[in-house]
């Protein structure tokens, strides 16, 4: 079986309509999401229903504890997150959908212990795992594959038990040189391989919402 293992769209439905039409064409046969569907970007709504209609594996992320009411929005960020602005819009079986999203899923495949978590299996929400970080060393008998998101910035890292993948970005890379190009992660649960796609994804049309989207997340298409 062939896994498309995505997070962090951050409202950008641009770039996730460029992320699918990438998975499709490697005939991927299940959709998997690490969180954060929301902030950011305004089309939070609009991602969600789309998760929706694709039966999409839902993992909560941090913005989407927020969306749920679960943790507080910094006032301080709220003008870079705009997310109350979805907390009006979004409808109340959207938001049921959205609430229904656990932190964490364990699962077996293909005999490979797979685990499924937006920031880090030791914190599910708020962990930040990069490569050259503690937890990029994490190694558990129990698990033998982790994919994480969250840090915006992918990597794939092989320690004696476990295979940790970083999956990085759909919505909003942070990576240097990777700005505008969607990160996702291609597992094949025969072979075991993970292997990390860059989607090319022409950024003008994030550029007009000049105005609408706050500069400092404009700046990172030029990374």
């Amino acid at each position: 079986m062939k896994l498309a293992i995505f997070s962090d769209i951050h409202g950008n439905t641009h770039f996730f309509e460029a992320f699918l039409r990438d998975a499709e064409a490697e005939k991927v046969d299940r959709l998997v999401f690490l969180g954060d569907a929301v902030s950011y970007y305004p089309f939070g709504c609009e991602v969600i229903r789309k998760l929706r209609e694709l039966s999409v594996l839902c993992i909560e992320g941090n913005h989407d504890s927020m969306l749920r009411g679960e943790f507080p929005i910094p006032e301080n960020h709220e003008p870079v997150y705009q997310l109350r602005k979805t907390m009006v819009e979004i409808s109340g079986d959207e938001l049921e959908f959205v609430k229904s999203w656990p932190e964490i899923v364990h699962q077996t495949l293909d005999g490979k212990r797979l685990t499924f978590v937006h920031g880090s299996p030791l914190n599910h929400l708020k962990g930040y795992s990069y490569a050259d970080s503690e937890l990029a060393l994490y190694n558990n008998p129990g698990e033998d594959i982790v994919f994480v998101g969250h840090t915006h910035r992918p990597w794939i890292r092989q320690n004696f038990h476990t295979l940790m993948v970083n999956v990085g970005s759909v919505g909003l890379p942070r990576d240097e040189g990777g700005g505008s190009k969607p990160a996702w992660c291609l597992y094949d649960s025969q072979s075991g391989k993970a292997e990390i796609h860059r989607v090319s994804a022409n950024p003008a049309p994030l550029f007009a919402l000049r105005g609408i989207v706050h500069e400092s997340v404009l700046e990172a298409l030029d990374r």
